[in-house]
């Protein structure tokens, strides 16, 4: 026999399941961004501060929480937003598909904003975390995300309110962790508009000064190009250089830089939208790679 006390359990379960999945539905394409890479980096600071397992496993569920935050509140507002465009661009997400009301997604995002620097507090990141939240105000509801520019800074500059928050959850800042995060920041804020050429359709229908429809497809496929081409000589020199000539070191600087090589042919000769979605994920798979080697190159 169902007892109330069950049945409310019940309800109650299936809620925060419901909620969960939801959530996982807005952020799922975004993961390569942030929740892994970002855990990554938390790993990497519990290996610098020689954290035992149990308080490292602890500190990684936590982290990941917090970034699963972090991206929940961008993808709400960023899909709230855009979806007419979304109906062009990406039919998939919550909001076209019907899992997700507007009137839902907007009572999330409330939810969202008032819980992700609560969190932020309890880990000892407030600053990062409203960080986060003030630029995603520019982007979303003062027009950064519409103009070339802001698009890349906002990538930019949210590498550093996410990776400073990943590192200050375990450990005090390091000069070492510092060079990395400042040199994913100029790397995502230059070669980030690889995201826009896959977009340009949608993008042209709303009125979005990407930088290929600003500078033209072309010009902006020859400078991605030589962006990553370049990339090689930073990739080694501030970020596997300083872990010394071992043989793990130099396995993961060949393949960083492979990919990284791979990337400048792709964004040049391998054009459309397909191509071009598969050359953005890439670049997040390498910045997801890039930071799963920090965790042995900067312990």
């Amino acid at each position: 026999m169902t007892t109330p006390t069950t049945s409310a359990s019940t309800t109650v379960a299936q809620t925060v399941w419901r909620e969960i999945r939801l959530s996982w539905l807005f952020i799922r394409v975004d993961r390569w961004t942030t929740v892994f890479p970002a855990t990554c980096f938390v790993v990497a600071a519990t290996v610098h501060a020689r954290l035992p397992l149990g308080e490292a496993a602890v500190a990684a569920a936590l982290g990941a929480v917090y970034f699963w935050l972090f991206i929940y509140e961008h993808t709400l507002a960023n899909q709230l937003v855009g979806v007419e465009e979304d109906r062009l661009n990406k039919p998939f997400r919550p909001l076209v598909t019907g899992e997700s009301t507007v009137r839902g997604a907007r009572l999330r995002l409330i939810a969202v904003r008032i819980t992700f620097p609560v969190y932020g507090y309890c880990l000892g990141v407030l600053k990062w975390a409203l960080m986060w939240q003030i630029l995603s105000l520019l982007q979303h509801e003062y027009g950064w995300g519409r103009h070339w520019l802001g698009r890349n800074l906002y990538a930019g500059i949210g590498v550093i309110a996410q990776l400073m928050a990943a590192w200050e959850i375990v450990t005090a800042l390091t000069p070492d962790a510092w060079r990395w995060i400042v040199t994913l920041t100029i790397t995502v804020t230059f070669l980030m508009s690889v995201q826009d050429l896959r977009d340009l359709h949608g993008d042209r229908a709303v009125r979005r000064s990407t930088m290929p429809l600003v500078f033209g497809e072309l010009p902006t496929r020859i400078f991605l190009c030589a962006g990553f081409a370049v990339g090689p000589v930073f990739i080694h020199h501030f970020l596997m250089a300083p872990a010394g000539p071992h043989w793990w070191a130099v396995a993961t600087d060949v393949f960083l830089c492979g990919l990284s090589l791979l990337l400048a042919v792709r964004v040049l000769l391998l054009r459309g939208p397909e191509h071009d979605q598969r050359s953005y994920r890439l670049v997040e798979q390498w910045y997801t790679f890039a930071l799963a080697a920090s965790i042995y190159t900067l312990r």
